[in-house]
């Protein structure tokens, strides 16, 4: 599924309960970044706890590398799905996670730079 998220007003379906439960979960994010034409740029991959879910957007606090930061993911739910069991190994930051709860995957396409 694909959603282009520009902000306020744009956000589709929201479930109030869904993201209800999603709160407190530990969430392993990876954010692949493509140039217009659809060839790879770089990936970045973070985790954190869900602080709150609201159709404003997703807030995550950072743990590991990024810890005390925090990071906000559009509210776009069909992006979270739960996470098997076992070990992933971050290349972007060489870390390691055992067992969190929830995966996101997004994809963002670069504009043309004219």
């Amino acid at each position: 599924m694909s959603y282009e998220w520009i902000g306020e007003g744009t956000v589709p379906y929201f479930d109030r309960a869904l993201a209800d439960t999603y709160v407190g979960k530990y969430i392993l994010i990876g954010i692949t970044y493509l140039d217009y034409q659809g060839k790879f740029l770089e990936q970045i991959q973070m985790h954190g706890t869900v602080e709150s879910a609201s159709p404003d957007g997703i807030t995550i606090a950072l743990g590991g590398l990024r810890a005390g930061e925090s990071w906000v993911m559009p509210p776009v739910l069909d992006s979270i799905l739960p996470a098997d069991p076992g070990v992933y190994n971050l290349r972007s930051t060489g870390e390691s996670i055992e067992d969190p709860d929830l995966l996101a995957t997004w994809s963002v396409t670069k504009p043309c730079q004219n």
